[in-house]
């Protein structure tokens, strides 16, 4: 397995970073990539559990270096949140989690939605969960770190990704 890993790794490093499309396999993906392993450090990421679900076992255990290889792909599939292309929004309700920058909707289910909250929590993009006034559950972005991006089958990306290429190839 591990020659795999180093593989895909190496794979990852010759041909630099690619874009990837917001959606429920990619998402998986990488969340099933980042799972902790017997006998590596990681990170308890609460989020599925008490926080949404209201389930306080439901704790997630993120590979540290895991998280730390897909840091990039993660803040990519966040800056395609709606919300992130938002001007002076800090945080995510519920709700528009489930929603692109070109408003489709990117996922109808909760798990994938908190999995990709959970990538969040472990790479510091949000920096945790409240409720609002009216009793929805929002996340509060790290705007700092997490900034628009656009999918790669937008037809306006070759022309954002010229101008942006270089902020992720670095």
């Amino acid at each position: 397995m591990v020659g795999l890993r180093d593989k895909y790794a190496k794979k990852i490093e010759e041909q630099g970073f690619r874009p990837i499309e917001l959606n429920e396999a990619n998402v998986q993906a990488i969340f099933n990539r980042c799972l902790a392993k017997e006998g590596e450090d990681f990170y308890n990421v609460q989020v599925l559990g008490s926080e949404l679900t209201k389930n306080p076992t439901d704790i997630v255990q993120l590979s540290r270096q895991k998280m730390e290889e897909n840091d990039q792909n993660i803040c990519y599939l966040l800056g395609q949140l709606k919300t992130i292309h938002l001007p002076d929004v800090k945080a995510i309700t519920l709700q528009e989690g489930f929603f692109r920058y070109d408003n489709h909707v990117w996922t109808k289910d909760f798990n994938s939605l908190f999995q990709l909250y959970a990538l969040a929590l472990g790479c510091v993009y949000l920096r945790g969960f409240g409720q609002t006034e009216d009793g929805n559950i929002t996340s509060l972005i790290d705007y700092n770190r997490c900034t628009p991006t656009l999918s790669p089958k937008d037809p306006a990306f070759p022309a954002w990704w010229e101008q942006h290429k270089s902020e992720w190839e670095a």
